[in-house]
This record gives C-alpha cells, sequence and structure tokens, in this order.
C-alpha cells in the first residue's frame, strides 16, 4: 500500500470509517478482523501466512503482531525476490519456498503464476488440468514444516489463501492443527467454472471434525458482473481457546 493511501486509510479510521470498492468486494475488513481478535486479547507468538503472495497480507499481520515470528510460505518462483526482501529487513520472518499440500507429495504444477514480480491468482492443477504457463514447484505438508515448531502455548495463527487448494493443504496438518488456535482460510461459495475444488461448506466441516468452529468473516467478494457473492475470507477459532469462551449476545 503506498505512503498517502495508508495516510488516509488511518485518518478515515480515525474517524470511525473504513473504506472499501464495491462491487468487487462487499467488504474488505481484514485489517479490522484481526484488529478484533487482538483486542480480544489474541497475540500469537507464531503467523503462519501460507500463500503470501509477495507479502500483502504478512504486512498487515506484522504491523499487528509484532512479537510474532512470521513464516512466509509460498511456491511462485515469481514471488521469491520480494519475500527474500520482506524477510531480510523484518526482524523474525522466515520464508519457506514450498508448496503446502496433501501427504505423500513431493511436487505440485501451479497455473498463473508466471507473472513477474508475483501475480495473485495463482492455483495449484488438478489432475488432468493444463496450462501453457503452468510451473513445477516443491511440495510438502504444514505437518513436515511446522508440527515440531509449533505449540499450543504459541497461539498460532494459521493463514491459508491458496485458491481452492486449503483442504487438500490442511489434510496434510494432522498434527499441526492440534496446536492452532485460529485459522483464517480463503473460502468459495459455489464451484467457479465447475472446478471441482472444495467449498466453504467443505472447508467449515473438515475444520469443525478437528476442533474449531466459525468466528468472524474478514473479506467477502462478489463477482463484478451481478454482485453474487463468490469467495471471502473465514476465521475459524478452537473451541478451547478463550476466543470461543463469550457466549454472550452483547
Amino acid at each position: 500500500m503506498s505512503a498517502w493511501r495508508e495516510r488516509l486509510r488511518r485518518g478515515v479510521e480515525a474517524l470511525g470509517y473504513t473504506v472499501h470498492r464495491w462491487p468487487a468486494n462487499r467488504f474488505d475488513g481484514m485489517r479490522d478482523a484481526l484488529t478484533v481478535l487482538r483486542a480480544a486479547g489474541y497475540a500469537p507468538r507464531i503467523v503462519i501466512d501460507c500463500g503470501a503472495n509477495v507479502g500483502q497480507w504478512a504486512g498487515i499481520a506484522r504491523s499487528l503482531f509484532p512479537a510474532a515470528v512470521l513464516h512466509l510460505v509460498e511456491p511462485q518462483p515469481a514471488c521469491e525476490a520480494q519475500l527474500r526482501a520482506f524477510a531480510a529487513r523484518t526482524p523474525r520472518v522466515m520464508f519457506h519456498p514450498v508448496a503446502v499440500t496433501e501427504p505423500a507429495i513431493s511436487h505440485v504444477r501451479m497455473i498463473g503464476g508466471g507473472v513477474p514480480g508475483g501475480g495473485s491468482g495463482a492455483f495449484v492443477a488438478l489432475r488432468g488440468e493444463a496450462a501453457p504457463n503452468e510451473v513445477e514447484c516443491p511440495a510438502t505438508t504444514l505437518d513436515e514444516l511446522f508440527a515440531e515448531r509449533v505449540a499450543p502455548a504459541d497461539r498460532a495463527l494459521l493463514k491459508l489463501d491458496l485458491e481452492g487448494h486449503e483442504v487438500s493443504a490442511l489434510s496434510g496438518a494432522a498434527r499441526l492443527l492440534s496446536s492452532i488456535e485460529v485459522v483464517l482460510s480463503e473460502v468459495h461459495f459455489y464451484e467457479v467454472e465447475r472446478n471441482g475444488r472444495p467449498l466453504m461448506t467443505d472447508v467449515l466441516a473438515f475444520l469443525d471434525k478437528r476442533g474449531f468452529e466459525l468466528y468472524d468473516f474478514a473479506c467477502l467478494n462478489s463477482r463484478p458482473r451481478d454482485n453474487r457473492l463468490r469467495s471471502g475470507d473465514a476465521i475459524f477459532v478452537q473451541r478451547q481457546s478463550p476466543l470461543a469462551g463469550d457466549r454472550s449476545w452483547a
């Protein structure tokens, strides 16, 4: 975000307002949603940013949770230089140039990630799905990367922005999830172009079975043609978390 836009945002927030685009976004409350978590006493020691792209979300997370160790996970070669630079100039930041996926997979094919400097919307190809600009990237599981590094006392935040690959990534986190307190995941509300990728209901069901409940929405995005709700970013918390303990109406 440019300096003048950041100053404008802060000025508008000081007046009690937020500004977002319409109709592409019904709302973009990412910073606000994370601020709500912080105001409720949430202070993660570890933040894992899967699908870090070029560090846009990581910058928000660092500003709100400056003491946390921040792990940037991004397989796109086009994003590597910017993420390495981010890690080099920012304390307690580690970069992992790898995709996260289900167990027993060592490489994935990424489609749409060849934009110099990084492009949004790159996704892991399904079996039989191909494109001329695909790139093969190394892959591993979240357990292999982090299960031995994260403990429940870390109150860790796991963010997933994987363009429909979130359930596959979570399936490789059987051990890690027991030490994660908050999951922030991209979700889709209908099967875009009938692409066979999991929906919001699939992410919700997967995490529900593993002790998480829906807590908030950070963003909701509409398709421009008719404003139909298309995708969003949902926040889930462990049922044993202090965040989930307050059940009052007001």
